[in-house]
């Protein structure tokens, strides 16, 4: 497939993204009580009154130098409205916290945030209905949301009467406190902040550790115990950083532990930080990148995602190279499709057909695997007897079987998140899961499944350097193949000199922005025509059908690979993601596109949806024929859509928006 046709396309639907990434989540600031030129900040110095609406509509409150924005967001454009508080400034701003995650509302019309009689902060749903509210026993009299992300009610005496840091969600700011009372817990899924089943807090046996647990029972990775200055499990705290973490009362029931940040030289401030306990169960810290805009990162725990308890729930097969890390057991579908497709894989499989056992059932070998949960009953006999034990018995769910030494362990309860051992393991016993006769392969194909997450580095780095090859032989053949009158033969493919590209853009003077390949200019070419229908509308139309042929250049003729061209497609898509977490690491981009890792479907982004519904996405309108329209106006004509209380100009269709 053609490099230039791949980036052209890429490059198409970034540029369309980074626009759209611009307007805010919450539509704000357009409407009562605030505009877009004067969005609502509330400091210690102004006071409060009962029944004073803070937030209506799509307006928000801008943070102490404009960090964070409080405002209502929907998430996964559905129905469901949330009290947030999210990032500034930043292009799809990530949320720090929740207000009402168990308690969403469906009407934002009808609600309004506002400071009650008693001096509380509360959520009411018109004409009286009370959605949330804040737990102070003493009247509130001033709000202000800090700098460092903390919503904090203070009383007329200027104490703090209740804060937003004392009720974490599933995210960990600089300043805020873990303690033995609180802990952070993990959205139920991308679209859904209500309590998943993961969570972090202070081991409240010792008081000495964090720990990673399981529906707040089983645990499955810790810090190890505090030493003085750092947790004996994550060497990394003893470098010198750009944080310091404190430890008070450590070993105690009053212990609180929470991080700050330190001052770079010539009195910078570090990076934006937060630590976030994902969707998938693993503690991750991000970091922001002002240079790329992106949030890097850099450390997660427990590394391997399949050492995450119950991640892929019942009979579900985790695959730690997989875009998309559990599968079923073959004769298994998931319990619930649409917790799958948003990434809460924990409820796991069910088996598919009638019934949970029938006389008909079998055992299917799955291989040599580890896995969480279950109940294990051990006896010594033939796996002729073992079998015939389990199969009489609807409780029973599979088995493990050593042929060496003839014991038999018979399992009760739920099979959690099976996976592969490590190469150096000497467990030699072999499981059988229970399956309908239909769902009965035969021997090793399920065991492929499973069989991917263990393929060799040495296979991963001899397709790297394949995939390098390939490249360096390609750019050769290419160079080569240049005709003299700059044209590449059989694509014809213009060659533009320098000077060609000065003229056409007046000496480079009308920068758009600057892209991943560096500086994006606008600018005109003589005698060339231009398409009159827009390319992207007409390949996200034909690479959601699944037609990928109809988008590459007919003129390549066959000199293509179909298959090739299908998992670049699919790859672009997954990297456009609506959630970041969806988005695949460049390692990870790079093995699929050798054909190292399986590219699976992905579900389509919004972003496609609307190029090919001609709909608007995030207030930018797509239209097959005029490319893209930025719908509004603010504070007269020449300003640019407002967003989370930052003016941002907004450029057409060719120009990446910074």
């Amino acid at each position: 497939m053609s490099l230039a046709i791949f980036f052209a396309f890429i490059l198409s639907l970034l540029l369309l993204a980074s626009n759209a990434s611009l307007v805010s989540k919450f539509e704000t600031n357009t409407s009562t009580p605030s505009t877009p030129c004067n969005p609502i900040q509330i400091s210690r110095g102004e006071k409060l009154e009962a029944t004073n609406v803070l937030i209506a509509g799509n307006s928000t409150i801008s943070g102490i130098n404009r960090i964070f924005n409080l405002g209502f967001v929907s998430l996964g454009g559905n129905s469901s409205w949330y009290l947030a508080i999210s990032y500034a400034s930043i292009p799809t701003p990530p949320i720090v916290w929740v207000a009402n995650r168990e308690k969403p509302i469906t009407n934002l019309t009808s609600t309004r945030l506002e400071i009650t009689a008693e001096g509380k902060l509360a959520i009411i749903a018109l004409p009286s209905s009370t959605v949330w509210q804040s737990t102070n026993t003493e009247k509130a009299r001033r709000l202000v949301l800090l700098e460092s992300g903390n919503l904090v009610l203070f009383s007329a005496e200027g104490l703090i009467v209740w804060q937003s840091f004392d009720f974490p969600t599933d995210t960990w700011l600089p300043g805020m406190n873990i303690t033995s009372e609180t802990s952070l817990i993990s959205w139920r899924s991308i679209n859904d902040p209500s309590p998943g089943l993961f969570s972090l807090r202070i081991n409240p046996q010792g008081f000495n550790e964090f720990e990673l647990v399981y529906n707040k029972s089983a645990r499955y990775w810790s810090t190890g115990n505090w030493t003085g200055n750092a947790f004996n499990g994550v060497p990394e705290m003893t470098i010198p950083y750009i944080y310091k973490f404190h430890f008070s009362d450590p070993f105690m029931p009053s212990a609180s532990f929470w991080y700050t940040e330190r001052e770079l030289d010539g009195g910078l401030r570090p990076p934006l930080t937060r630590f976030q306990v994902a969707v998938g169960g693993q503690l991750k810290q991000y970091t922001w990148t002002q240079q790329n805009e992106n949030w890097n990162m850099f450390w997660s725990q427990p590394e391997n995602q399949c050492r995450v308890y119950g991640l892929c729930g019942n009979l579900g097969v985790c695959n730690v190279t997989s875009l998309k890390p559990c599968v079923c057991v073959s004769g298994f579908s998931p319990v619930n499709d649409h917790d799958w497709e948003s990434g809460d894989y924990t409820g796991g499989c069910v088996r598919e057909g009638r019934g949970s056992c029938e006389k008909s059932d079998g055992l299917m070998e799955v291989g040599v695997v580890e896995f969480d949960g279950a109940t294990i009953v051990p006896f010594v006999g033939a796996r002729s007897i073992c079998e015939r034990t389990c199969l009489s018995n609807c409780s029973c769910i599979g088995l493990f079987h050593n042929v060496k030494t003839n014991l038999c362990k018979n399992l009760y309860g739920s099979l959690l998140n099976l996976r592969t051992l490590s190469s150096d393991s000497t467990f030699q016993d072999v499981l059988y899961v229970r399956v309908p006769k239909e769902g009965i392969v035969r021997k090793g194909v399920s065991k492929s499944v499973l069989l991917i997450g263990s393929i060799g580095g040495s296979v991963v780095l001899l397709g790297l350097v394949a995939g390098m090859l390939l490249i360096l032989r390609k750019r050769r053949k290419n160079a080569k193949g240049v005709q003299g009158d700059g044209v590449f033969p059989g694509l014809n493919l213009k060659v533009f000199t320098y000077k060609e590209l000065f003229t056409a853009t007046r000496g480079f003077s009308d920068k758009l922005g600057h892209g991943g390949f560096g500086a994006v200019f606008q600018g005109e070419l003589e005698g060339e025509k231009v398409e009159k229908w827009f390319f992207p509308p007409y390949a996200a139309q034909k690479i959601i059908e699944g037609n990928v042929a109809a988008v590459v250049d007919d003129r390549l003729g066959s000199a293509y690979d179909i298959e090739e061209a299908q998992r670049v497609a699919l790859v672009a898509i997954w990297c456009i993601q609506d959630n970041e977490e969806m988005r695949p690491a460049m390692g990870m981009v790079v093995k699929m596109l050798e054909g190292v890792v399986e590219v699976t479907t992905p579900p389509p982004p919004k972003l496609l949806q609307a190029l090919v519904s001609g709909e608007s996405y995030h207030g930018v309108q797509i239209d097959s024929d005029k490319g893209v329209c930025i719908g509004g106006d603010c504070c007269g004509d020449n300003a640019g859509v407002y967003s989370f209380g930052s003016p941002s100009s907004l450029g057409n269709a060719s120009s990446p928006a910074k």
